[in-house]
């Protein structure tokens, strides 16, 4: 397998990456470098996107991304937020999250050394995926930090929005447009089908 990919094989210093995101691969990227990394090698270097279905449908995906492959799946479950006012969906783990990235990896004939790079929405779930692959052998998995849509502004007009860093801020491709051959139904056992 070659990798035409000249680039630092952990450009992100693991001090700027929050404690709670340490993976134990330690290999960390911004979406710049997740790109040039992605571009550099397509064939060789996968990338997959762990967010939900509605998140790529909603939010975009890019087409650099290999694979949609959440790592949580929302339920109907409602969870209040600490304030007694606000909630959201509860998300739950998936348990075929690695089999699905099994089935994704023998269906692009590689195996589990190939360099895979997760991309989430804002940073917090890839590291769930990288433990995950981790721990089912995965060997070189990057962890695209500030995720597609980037980091919530803390202060200012924009306080509460997803619009400083991150893949889609950084002005890199995306669309609302998917491809079939990479939504997550490809991948799932079957028993998860949707």
């Amino acid at each position: 397998m070659s990798m035409l990919w000249s680039g630092s094989a952990s450009a992100v210093d693991k001090s700027l990456v929050k404690e709670k995101w340490h993976t134990p691969f330690d290999l960390y990227l911004s979406p710049q470098e997740a790109y040039d990394m992605k571009a550099a090698d397509p064939d060789n270097v996968l990338m997959i996107d762990v967010r939900t279905r509605a998140e790529i449908q909603f939010v975009g995906f890019s087409d650099m991304a290999d694979a949609n492959i959440p790592i949580f799946l929302y339920s109907q479950e409602w969870k209040l937020k600490k304030d007694g006012e606000h909630g959201a969906y509860r998300k739950i783990y998936n348990d075929d999250f690695v089999s699905a990235a099994d089935n994704f990896i023998s269906a692009m004939k590689k195996d589990k050394s190939v360099p895979i790079i997760l991309m989430c929405q804002s940073g917090g779930r890839s590291p769930y995926a990288a433990r995950a692959l981790h721990e089912a052998g995965y060997q070189k998995v990057y962890f695209q930090i500030e995720g597609f849509e980037g980091l919530k502004s803390k202060k200012g007009p924009d306080k509460g929005k997803r619009v400083t860093n991150g893949w889609k801020n950084a002005g890199l491709p995306w669309n609302y447009y998917l491809k079939t051959e990479k939504m997550y139904f490809n991948f799932a056992p079957k028993s998860s089908k949707p």
